[in-house]
Parts: structure tokens; sequence; C-alpha cells
């Protein structure tokens, strides 16, 4: 078995790497997280999905996207000169920097851009108490 030339071989690991779909290769659709001081705002990229194959579940502290691309049905495999793009189910799990209220989270799908804002918990006041020393 001979070596590899590492040109050969950086080339060949890029390949791979460029070929893999979205939602396999790197853990499903890449998103954006930030905050302001009132709400968490999630923008995840999900092109080509219907919204009626898109599922968000939230829960005070994470966020699931998951969802479904489907192939055209008028494409067969025997006509097909390049396929490039990634079919099937995907799901992402994204851990929130806040508490939020799910029950008043937004979302909205538009021109292949998932967008979802959920306002923060108001952080509670710490009730406690200064303890005499006996």
């Amino acid at each position: 078995m001979g070596l590899i030339p590492w040109g050969n071989m950086r080339r060949e690991i890029g390949d791979f790497w460029d070929n893999m779909p979205f939602v396999f290769g790197r853990g499903g659709p890449r998103v954006d997280v930030y905050q302001t001081e009132e709400e968490i705002i999630v923008k995840a990229e999900i092109p080509g999905v219907s919204k009626k194959d898109l599922k968000v579940f939230i829960d005070e502290n994470t966020l699931r996207l998951s969802g479904q691309t489907k192939k055209d049905e008028h494409y067969k495999d025997e006509n097909m000169f390049r396929s490039e793009r990634a079919f099937g189910s995907f799901s992402r799990t994204i851990p929130l920097p806040a508490t939020v209220k799910s029950d008043e989270a937004q979302a909205e799908y538009k021109e292949g851009i998932l967008s979802i804002k959920v306002p923060k918990v108001e952080p509670t006041k710490l009730k406690g108490r200064q303890v005499d020393i006996n």
C-alpha cells in the first residue's frame, strides 16, 4: 500500500467536507443565537424546506429544530448529472444563554431563514436575610 501525497490528501479531505450535506455533516442547520436585554433571538439557515416540514420545540433552556428536506419527484437518479443537495431528516438542539418564557415564543420563516424570538424570564430578586451569629 503506497502513501498518498499530502497535497492529494488535503484536496480529498477538502472535497469530502465541501460535499458533506449541511443537515448531516455539520450537525443540522447553521444558526446564530444572540440576545438583547429582553429576548433571545435564534436565526437558522434552512433553505429549500417547506414551512410545513419544519418543527420548533422550545422549553426554558433549549430550542430544538427539526425537519425534512425532500427530493423533487420529477428527478430520477438515472437522469441525474450532479447531485450536491442534501435530502432527508435533520434535527438540532441549541442550548439557550438564558432562561426564557417558552409559551411566548414567536417564529417566522422567510426566504430560507427561520427566525425565532422568545422573551427572557425576568431575573427574580434574591430573597434572603442577614443571619445573626451567636
